[in-house]
């Protein structure tokens, strides 16, 4: 619901947005609308199991804080 809130409220497609997360349920319901969904690594580092399941199934990995600013703000991603 969140997600479809943002997309109706800001005339946003999918495509227009991020979902930065670390749990599976936000991946899930950013995947059942088409947006993209980057696994926030960095917060479960000390979990294997979620990690690999989580990488398997987002559309973007970032390690650390500094990786997601470098993919949102580098002109090379524009």
């Amino acid at each position: 619901y969140s997600l479809m809130d943002i997309m109706e409220r800001f005339d946003l497609h999918p495509e227009e947005l991020l979902m930065i997360d670390d749990m599976k349920l936000g991946c899930m319901m950013a995947k059942s609308l088409g947006v993209p969904i980057a696994f926030a690594f960095w917060s479960k580092a000390d979990f294997p199991e979620l990690t690999q399941e989580m990488r398997s199934i987002c559309d973007f990995t970032f390690d650390s804080p500094a990786d997601l600013e470098q993919f949102l703000f580098e002109e090379d991603n524009k």
